[in-house]
């Protein structure tokens, strides 16, 4: 297999290519079989030819690259964290915003690239997140990796939240396998910190992407305990630029969670590819001077047949094969060949027979001739050659052409506000549930004072009536001792051998903690009292 400007000797004719892709294979007996898998390829004879003045770009330059690409779409989720109804406890509807912007492109199969969103419901809550990934495809076995090192920063319950996500991926005939990790950087006393691992499942073919059905389980890390989970979920590339997306999850924290996301990117330069090679298919010497007709914008152009013009025939004409050579075409002293035509020549160069290529034989050179290397400049040409002749190409063959790269290459992993963003409810937070509490034992005290109030004056109405004494003066009521409340401060975040306040410089466990008393637990206070290993992390009461 022989890609750029590379011309050959056939016999005593001379192949002349611009811009082609061929398979030049010799026969036990001399002659030649070639194949044009791209561009076009012309013979002739030798003293017809004439060699190309014209100078050749750097072979780097004609790889395909991607161009930047903004998204935009919404995504919504809701839970019934302690039973509530669904949507109730937490849960939000966002309008979406994205752009992706490649960095850094080399030789057609590595990716530097940057990746930046933004969210909010346009009442007050809002988001935003960045990411720099790097991704590579690995020809030997079709595989493509990535990695990512991202920021996070959202707004809810008067706290804005910061995390730092890592994270990594690994395809290979469309099943991925990944993990990515969220890191809280904040003092919130509701965040959490989380870790998810992902195994993408290809269930069905649309167009030259896949349905995927995703199973990933997860561990989150907040308010000094670890919680387990799984979320299942399932995305749908609705055509190159739309995909939409649902996922479903469990666990003891969060409890039910459901969600999803729609998605509509559209490139910037007019593609998501930038593909300098299309602009390369024509005719080539040794006869440059007939290449007119050819220089078109189209991608290419493929001749299903022949008139006596030479003029080849557009796709979407009427097809023709082209069989044995006719005695027409055996006068002719050039013979042309366009992407998707195979020929055969003796060893002296005369042409034998011209046809086109079944759809079984050009997957086989394609197969035989680029499994396991690099990807070729002229692969996405070759692919859309491919598609047009005989329809969408399989997966082994998208696989080879580099289809699936381009296309993961420019789709980022997905981190979602909902899925990745989270926090522990409200309901929850300890020093919330211990409010709760005494507010319950408050409404109980009250009740059994009325109680007891009414079965007294029951029992003075069921006394049979006597002469009344003289009124005496009551004597006074004793007033109740204060109950004393003891509590101590504690933080909810980082080491939990230093989570109390000692009264030094750091914190410590429960037994070293500080002891402290009143009377009322609205009094209680830990201004001031920190805890952690630096003694600055934020406390709040325990009621002990």
């Amino acid at each position: 297999m022989i890609n750029g400007p590379q011309n050959s000797c056939l016999g005593s004719k001379v192949l002349g290519i611009r811009g082609t892709t061929y398979v030049l294979s010799v026969r036990e007996d001399g002659g030649y079989d070639l194949a044009v898998l791209s561009g076009e390829a012309s013979v002739s004879d030798e003293e017809q030819g004439q060699q190309s003045d014209e100078k050749q770009p750097d072979i780097l330059s004609l790889y395909p690259t991607l161009n930047p690409v903004i998204g935009i779409g919404s995504s919504a989720w809701g839970s019934n964290a302690s039973g509530e109804t669904l949507g109730e406890a937490a849960g939000l509807i966002l309008g979406d915003a994205s752009f992706f912007l490649p960095l850094s492109q080399s030789m057609g199969s590595s990716l530097l690239y940057s990746y930046s969103t933004g969210n909010t419901n346009f009442d007050g809550a809002w988001g935003a997140s960045t990411e720099l990934g790097y991704k590579w495809f690995n020809p030997n076995d079709r595989s493509i990796s990535s990695l990512l090192i991202g920021y996070d920063g959202w707004d809810i319950s008067g706290c804005f939240h910061s995390q730092l996500a890592v994270g990594g991926l690994w395809q290979r005939g469309r099943w991925q396998l990944g993990a990515t990790g969220g890191v809280p950087l904040d003092g919130c006393l509701n965040n959490l910190g989380y870790a998810i691992g992902q195994l993408g499942i290809p269930i069905a073919d649309v167009g030259d992407q896949s349905i995927t059905l995703s199973l990933s389980p997860y561990l989150l890390r907040g308010i000094g305990d670890s919680y387990g989970g799984g979320r299942l979920g399932i995305t749908v590339p609705v055509s190159n630029q739309l995909t939409v997306s649902a996922y479903g999850q469990y666990d003891d924290l969060l409890d039910t969670v459901i969600g999803g996301q729609i998605n509509y990117r559209f490139a910037t330069n007019g593609g998501f590819v930038r593909d300098p090679n299309l602009s390369q298919q024509g005719p080539a010497s040794p006869l440059p001077w007939q290449a007119r007709e050819f220089m078109t914008d189209r991608p290419m152009q493929v001749a299903l047949g022949r008139s006596g013009t030479n003029k080849p025939s557009m796709p979407g004409s009427s097809p023709s094969t082209l069989g044995t050579l006719t005695s027409q075409a055996q006068s002719q002293s050039v013979v042309r060949l366009q992407a998707g035509e195979e020929a055969t020549f003796s060893k002296e160069g005369m042409l034998l027979s011209q046809t086109k290529m079944s759809r079984e034989r050009f997957s086989q050179l394609v197969i035989e001739t680029m499994s396991g290397q690099n990807l070729l400049p002229e692969s996405h040409v070759i692919n859309l050659v491919y598609e047009r002749l005989y329809g969408l190409p399989g997966r082994e063959l998208l696989g080879i052409l580099g289809s699936d790269w381009l296309i993961a290459a420019r789709t980022p992993y997905p981190r979602l506000r909902g899925a990745n963003n989270l926090v522990v409810p409200s309901d929850k937070l300890p020093k919330q549930q211990a409010q709760a509490e005494r507010e319950e034992d408050k409404e109980n005290e009250k009740g059994d004072d009325k109680e007891a109030q009414d079965q007294e004056s029951q029992t003075e109405a069921d006394k049979p009536e006597s002469k009344p004494e003289p009124e005496a003066k009551p004597e006074p009521e004793p007033e109740p001792e204060p109950i004393l409340l003891t509590y101590v401060c504690r933080a909810f975040s980082g080491n939990p051998d230093f989570s109390y306040y000692t009264g030094g410089v750091i914190g410590g466990n429960l037994s070293q903690a500080t002891r402290f008393q009143t009377k009322s637990s609205s009094d209680a206070s830990c201004s001031g009292r920190g805890a952690g290993s630096d003694g600055e992390e934020t406390t709040v009461p325990q009621f002990l």
